[in-house]
C-alpha cells in the first residue's frame, strides 16, 4: 500500500523547507521531495541577505519592505548563527537619481517600517569624513553617505535548518528524490509519483494535499495540469566573488543602467552582485554570461579605482534564476511579491516571493492548508528558534564575537578539549548544536583534524553531515554543506579526505570512492565559471 501524508511538499528550496518545518510544527504528517540536494537550485545562489529591501522604498512597495523587516528581526532571534546583522554604507553621488536630503528621509522611513527595531538606527556620513568610512570608495563627485543595517546569512545552511527542524518534528525529509508525476483521480491532485535519483527506483505516495514549492520551475512543472497558468516571469540573478575589499556592505548604483547592486564582505573574500536579467531557460542548466561578470567587475572597479580587478581576479561565479510572478514592467522592476494559486483541487501553488519573507509566505500556506483539511493548529515559527539558534548570546553579540561569544567559545573549547579556533568555528557554524559534533570527537579524537590547512571544516562535521544533514554526495559539503567551493583554492586539498569520510559512512568500495572524487574535482575546477 501506498505511504499516506496530510501534506506533500515538493521542492527542498528555502520555501518548501519552510512549509515542511511550519505543518510538521502543527502535527500534520509531512513529506518533503528534492529532487536534488536541499537548497541547490536558487536558494544558495542568493546574494545571502536577510534584508527589507531599501531599494524597494523607491518603487513604493511599502507593504513588502514592512513585511520583509519584520521576518528579517525573527530570523535574527530565530537563527542567531545563522542570520547575523550586517552595517551597509550606501553613498550618493553628483550623478545619483538622489540627493542626501531624500536619502536621508529614505533611512528614516526604512528604520520607520522596522518599527525602530532595527539592530540599529541608520546615521548619515559627511563626503568630508570620507577617509574614515570609505575603504576605498571613490571620493569624486562624493555627496554623503548614509550608514544603516540589514543582515547577513548562510543561505544554504538557513534551507538545510528548516529541513533539519522539519525532520526533527516528525517530518519524512528526501533529498535526490523527485516528484515524476501528479496523481490527477476525479479531477483533483491525491498524491504524487516519486523517484530515487540515486537508485532509480519509483513509488506512489498518496496525500490529502500537496504544495508545489519548486521555484523557477514552475511553469515546466504545472504543464501537466490542464488549463494552468504560466504564472512566472524568471530572470537570472549573477554574482562573482572576489578578494577581501571591505568590511562593510556597500550599496552602489551602477553607472551604467543605474540597478543597485551590491559589494558584500563573505567568506574573508568580496561577494559582488547581483545582475538581473530576464531569462526563460531551464533552471537546471543557470550559468553566468561573461558579460555579466565583465559588469559586476567594471561598475566595482568604478566605485573602488583602486581594486583594479580583472578577470583572473574572479575566485568563482554563480548565477540563480529568480521565480517573479510575470508583472509588468522590467526585471529590476518585477515585484517581489509572491502568490498562491490552486488549479486544481488538492494541489496549491506557491509562485514568487522574496528568500527573506519565506517564513511569512509558508505561514500563509500552512494556514491555508490546515483550513481545508478541517485541521486547528497555531502558527509556531514566529517564536520557535531553528536548530542551533537557542544560543545564550544575542544576534549582535555573535556577529560581533562579543563578551558573552567569546565566554561560550572559552568554555565549550574547555569542556570538550578543543582548540579555542574550533571551538569558534563550531558555535559560529552550528550554535548549539555544536554539542553534536563534540560529542563525535569524544568518541574519536581523530575526528578533530582538520580537513586541510585553509580551512576551519575538521572531520567530524563531515561525519555529522552524513549522519544528520543529509549529505548524499561530495558536491554537497563543498557547495552547500559548506561553502568550501567558493574559496580560492575551491576546497580542491580536502577532497581525498572527504571522500575516504564519505566512503567509511556510507560503504563504498575504492572504485566508488575514487570515481566520487574525480567527479567532485571536476566540479570544483570549474567552480570559477559555474557552480553545479
Amino acid at each position: 500500500m501506498a505511504p499516506s501524508y496530510d501534506v506533500v511538499v515538493i521542492g527542498g528550496g528555502i520555501t518548501g523547507a519552510g512549509v515542511a518545518r511550519d505543518a510538521a510544527l502543527r502535527g500534520l504528517r509531512v513529506a518533503l521531495f528534492e529532487k536534488d540536494d536541499f537548497a541547490s537550485g536558487t536558494s544558495s545562489r542568493s546574494s545571502k541577505l536577510v534584508h527589507g529591501g531599501v531599494r524597494y522604498l523607491e518603487r513604493g512597495d511599502l507593504r513588502l519592505v514592512w513585511e520583509a523587516c519584520h521576518e528579517r528581526r525573527l530570523l535574527l532571534h530565530a537563527a542567531p548563527h545563522l542570520v547575523r546583522p550586517l552595517p551597509f554604507v550606501f553613498p550618493v553621488f553628483r550623478d545619483s537619481r538622489f540627493g542626501p536630503a531624500r536619502l536621508r528621509l529614505g533611512m528614516w522611513l526604512y528604520d520607520a517600517l522596522a518599527t525602530f527595531r532595527n539592530v540599529r538606527r541608520h546615521r548619515m556620513l559627511s563626503a568630508s569624513s570620507h577617509a574614515r568610512w570609505g575603504e576605498g570608495l571613490r571620493a569624486e563627485g562624493l555627496r554623503g553617505a548614509a550608514l544603516y543595517w540589514d543582515a547577513a546569512m548562510d543561505d544554504a545552511r538557513l534551507v538545510l535548518a528548516n529541513v533539519v527542524a522539519a525532520r526533527d518534528a516528525g517530518a519524512v525529509t528526501l533529498n535526490r528524490v523527485g516528484v515524476v508525476r501528479l496523481l490527477l483521480e476525479g479531477g483533483a491532485v491525491r498524491g504524487v509519483e516519486v523517484e530515487d535519483g540515486l537508485g532509480g527506483a519509483r513509488a506512489m505516495v498518496r496525500a490529502r494535499a500537496c504544495v508545489s514549492c519548486v521555484g523557477p520551475w514552475t511553469n515546466a512543472f504545472l504543464t501537466q495540469v490542464p488549463g494552468a497558468p504560466a504564472p512566472l516571469a524568471t530572470t537570472r540573478g549573477s554574482h562573482i566573488v572576489v578578494k577581501r575589499l571591505t568590511e562593510r556592505a556597500f550599496t552602489l548604483a551602477a553607472g551604467s543602467d543605474g540597478r543597485v547592486f551590491f559589494v558584500l564582505p563573505w567568506l574573508g573574500a568580496t561577494l559582488i552582485g547581483t545582475t538581473d536579467l530576464d531569462d526563460a531557460g531551464d533552471p537546471d542548466r543557470v550559468v553566468p554570461a561573461e558579460s555579466e561578470i565583465e559588469y559586476l567587475l567594471a561598475e566595482t572597479n568604478r566605485h573602488f579605482p583602486a581594486a583594479g580587478l580583472r578577470r583572473d581576479d574572479v575566485q568563482a561565479v554563480f548565477a540563480g534564476m529568480r521565480p517573479l510572478l510575470r508583472t509588468p514592467g522590467t526585471a529590476s522592476t518585477r515585484s517581489r511579491e509572491h502568490a498562491l494559486l490552486e488549479p486544481v483541487p488538492g494541489l496549491l501553488v506557491v509562485a514568487g516571493g522574496k528568500y527573506t519573507t519565506y517564513r511569512a509566505v509558508a505561514a500563509e500556506v500552512v494556514d491555508r492548508v490546515t483550513a481545508r483539511l478541517g485541521c486547528r493548529a497555531a502558527c509556531r515559527t514566529t517564536s520557535e528558534p531553528l536548530p542551533g539558534g537557542d544560543v545564550p548570546w544575542g544576534a549582535a553579540e555573535h556577529w560581533t564575537q562579543g563578551p558573552r561569544f567569546r565566554a561560550a567559545a572559552g568554555a565549550f573549547a574547555q569542556q570538550h578539549g578543543l582548540a579555542i579556533a574550533i571551538a569558534t568555528h563550531l558555535l559560529d557554524t552550528y550554535g548549539t548544536r555544536a554539542e553534536a559534533i563534540a560529542a563525535l570527537i569524544a568518541v574519536d579524537r581523530g575526528l578533530a583534524t582538520r580537513l586541510d590547512a585553509r580551512h576551519p571544516h575538521v572531520r567530524a562535521e563531515v561525519v555529522h553531515a552524513l549522519r544528520h544533514e543529509m549529505a548524499l554526495e561530495l558536491e554537497d559539503w563543498f557547495w552547500r554543506r559548506t561553502r568550501m567551493a567558493f574559496a580560492p583554492d575551491h576546497g580542491a586539498d580536502a577532497v581525498d579526505a572527504v571522500a575516504a569520510l564519505f566512503a567509511a559512512e556510507r560503504g563504498w568500495s575504492a572504485a566508488q570512492r575514487d570515481a566520487a572524487a574525480a567527479r567532485c574535482r571536476a566540479a570544483l575546477h570549474g567552480a570559477r565559471c559555474a557552480v553545479p
